[in-house]
């Protein structure tokens, strides 16, 4: 599966390093946000946001391809590299919704379940669980970096309404079903967490 591309026969090893090419990666995938929302609440470049935009969501897929192929499959990156993905999200969201880009009923649905799943874990757990990213939560955050950037890239004058329109179509389609599976990832994660939870108590 795509999600799993480059994995290796033999299953996967955990290191300990912390200075790894999928690391350094995922630092220039965080150093990209602030570029990213100069380009639309600055020049309002909308263009050039969504490139760096669609550069950065990129270099998820590829720092996983080269942790798994490469065996630098490291502990830091697996608890950091979902926390960046989340980040990124709730970036692009805000910025777009304070640029009047993206309905404001999307953006709470999105950062709510994000809210609800950080608050369970602190609460239950102090910190963030291990609990491995399932495919629908993969799912869900491709679904969402069609769908959001669909609703920048709508916000360039097109040629024709047409286009427009089409973006438009596009980025509500990916951007619900993106959120219908977020929720339900988060519905997984938390049957595992209780799992988790019982395990410890016992």
């Amino acid at each position: 599966p795509l999600c799993n591309a480059g994995a290796r026969d033999g299953g996967e090893r955990v290191h300990e390093r912390v200075l790894t090419a999928p690391n350094v990666l995922t630092a220039v995938r965080l150093a990209g946000l602030p570029l990213f929302v100069w380009l639309v609440l600055g020049p309002r470049r909308l263009l050039a946001a969504f490139v760096v935009l669609v550069l950065i969501a990129t270099t998820d897929w590829i720092d996983g391809y080269v942790a798994r192929r490469f065996d630098q499959v490291s502990r830091i990156g697996k608890l950091v590299d979902p926390l960046v993905d989340r980040l990124l999200l709730a970036t692009a969201v805000i910025t777009l919704l304070v640029a009047g880009l993206l309905p404001w009923p999307l953006v709470v649905a999105i950062l709510l379940r994000d809210a609800l799943v950080l608050g369970v874990t602190l609460v239950w757990f102090g910190g963030i669980p291990p609990i491995p990213v399932s495919r629908t939560g993969k799912l869900a955050t491709a679904l969402l970096m069609i769908g959001v950037p669909g609703f920048l890239v709508a916000g360039i004058p097109a040629p024709s309404s047409t286009a427009h329109t089409v973006w438009l179509a596009i980025a509500w389609t990916a951007t619900v079903a993106g959120i219908v599976a977020y929720y339900v990832a988060a519905a997984g994660y938390g049957r595992v967490a209780r799992a988790i939870r019982r395990a410890r108590s016992t």
